[in-house]
């Protein structure tokens, strides 16, 4: 059973309409080993303006999973934020007595004048 989440992102400061693969392993807190639950989801957000930039998705379980951040993930939600904050949620075994969240949030430089 998969009790613990550990999501990683490339850096934790990103430009404006650039994306990275986030990679979210699955393991099993007493011994470490690696798990694979049964359902995973996971969505993204923008902290600083609160607007829900991809709502559930379900990706395929496994150990491993490879989670995409677009450029489109990652504009700038209002051009009068420097920067913005967003949040990608991951979440196994929805609904069952095993189910676990993770998150990992990261900033985004406003590039003013980008397309």
């Amino acid at each position: 059973m998969a009790d613990q989440i550990e999501v990683i992102i490339p850096r934790p400061l990103i430009s404006e309409g650039s994306g990275f693969t986030a990679t979210a392993s699955f393991r099993t807190r007493a011994t470490k080993a690696a798990s694979t639950p049964t359902t995973v989801k996971y969505r993204l957000d923008c902290l600083s303006t609160g607007r829900t930039l991809a709502d559930w998705t379900t990706a395929t379980p496994a150990s491993s999973v490879s989670i995409p951040i677009t450029g489109t993930h990652n504009a700038i939600q209002s051009d009068a934020n420097d920067q913005e904050v967003k949040q990608l949620t991951v979440m196994a075994d929805e609904s069952l007595s095993t189910q676990v969240r993770q998150s990992v949030r990261w900033t985004v430089d406003n590039l003013f004048g980008s397309p």
